[in-house]
């Protein structure tokens, strides 16, 4: 494995933990009532696409 693979996958995983990291202080600060709202659009997102996924047989 070449030496730039494994810095390619260390940028890689660190955007991913800044982009977590930065929605999970953006939604810290959000009200309780839009919290709940994020997460049952959540759900419902996750149950949608898993039926298409079921459907497609994926």
């Amino acid at each position: 494995m070449k030496i730039h693979h494994v810095f390619y996958a260390v940028g890689i995983a660190f955007i991913f933990l800044s982009a977590i990291y930065f929605a999970a202080e953006f939604i810290a600060n959000l009200d309780d009532t839009i919290k709940l709202i994020l997460l049952i659009v959540s759900v419902v997102v996750t149950f949608t696409v898993g039926e298409l996924m079921r459907e497609a047989n994926i």
